[in-house]
């Protein structure tokens, strides 16, 4: 089962409309989207252009101190102009004024890291979780996911309760070991879980989010290592493995024996078509699409 990441954080409504209709012409199955109406009608959109009727669609949301959650925004006082941030952008997020395009920022941090001055930094911008989940639901959203990477149980608590109340075909929780240990990632899935029905939990198993920018064992390495962790606790869940994916990590997991239910590839699979989608006639341009098409689907087939 192959799952597109459009982004957590992508509310580029022409973006994922494009996406989901590359990805979804080439054969994905889940395409994970952002928990904003307009991003759901767009990604409906792509779907049905591309003619694919078997798509299913997940939306995210975050915690409190999950990046997935979290928007660059510029300090000008400190700011030196260097255009660091806007060269290590992959999501052309930022232009060459230092101006954050908040629709396109996904959060990655990659833009902190190359600041000198520290002029550029993270900002939470949650959603109303409480009315966007029950209507996502109710407009065919199959599984609903919480990125759970941050100390906030409060706030995880209250997020987790009403996506089971919204009761979709599918719950997921998106974790990694950052700020865990191995012990208290499974314990926490294991107090999250405790209460639903077996195999109606997915476990999106990430190595390093949003950190595929290159196609290597190395880059996925630990996204497999994580799905090792849930694997080996026999939990009544089913694994999907993110976080640096590529088209080397079927290859591996297979090598590490790791029964797989999906993989979940976002940052290597938008930059490979990303010189094809950008195109400002994408639409009109049939070759164009063609050629995006078969590479999305080069990636596909290397994670069955």
């Amino acid at each position: 089962m192959f799952k597109l990441v459009c982004g957590a954080g992508n509310e580029d409504v022409e973006s994922v409309k494009r996406l989901v209709f590359v990805y979804a012409s080439a054969g994905a199955k889940i395409f994970d989207i952002s928990a904003r109406r307009e991003i759901l009608e767009s990604a409906k959109l792509g779907q049905k252009i591309s003619g694919a009727d078997d798509s299913h669609f997940c939306v995210s949301i975050g915690i409190k101190g999950d990046p997935h959650i979290r928007k660059a925004s510029v300090d000008f006082s400190k700011c030196i102009k260097c255009a660091n941030c806007f060269k290590s952008c992959q999501s052309d997020a930022i232009d060459s004024s230092i101006i954050v395009d908040d629709k396109k920022c996904i959060g990655c941090g990659a833009c902190f890291v190359k600041c000198p001055t520290k002029a550029i930094h993270p900002v939470e911008r949650d959603v109303n979780y409480r009315e966007i989940l029950p209507y996502m639901v109710q407009n065919g959203v199959e599984i609903l996911e919480l990125h759970i990477m941050g100390h906030d149980r409060e706030d995880l608590n209250k997020k987790w309760q009403v996506i089971n109340e919204c009761n979709p075909k599918y719950a997921s929780i998106c974790i990694d070991r950052e700020n865990f240990g191995n012990i208290e990632v499974l314990e926490r899935i294991l107090e999250m879980i405790k209460y639903r029905k077996p195999y109606t939990t997915i476990i999106q198993a990430d190595g390093i989010p949003m950190s595929g920018a290159d196609d290597s064992f190395k880059t996925t390495l630990q996204a497999v290592a994580m799905a090792e962790i849930i694997q080996n606790a026999k939990l009544p869940v089913h694994i999907m493995i993110s976080g640096g994916t590529n088209s080397k990590t079927a290859e591996l997991a297979k090598l590490c024996n790791i029964n797989y239910w999906g993989i979940a590839v976002g940052s290597w699979a938008r930059k490979i078509v990303k010189p094809y989608i950008g195109i400002p006639d994408f639409w009109e341009n049939t070759e164009v699409q063609k050629e995006a098409i078969m590479i999305a689907k080069q990636l596909i087939l290397s994670c069955n």
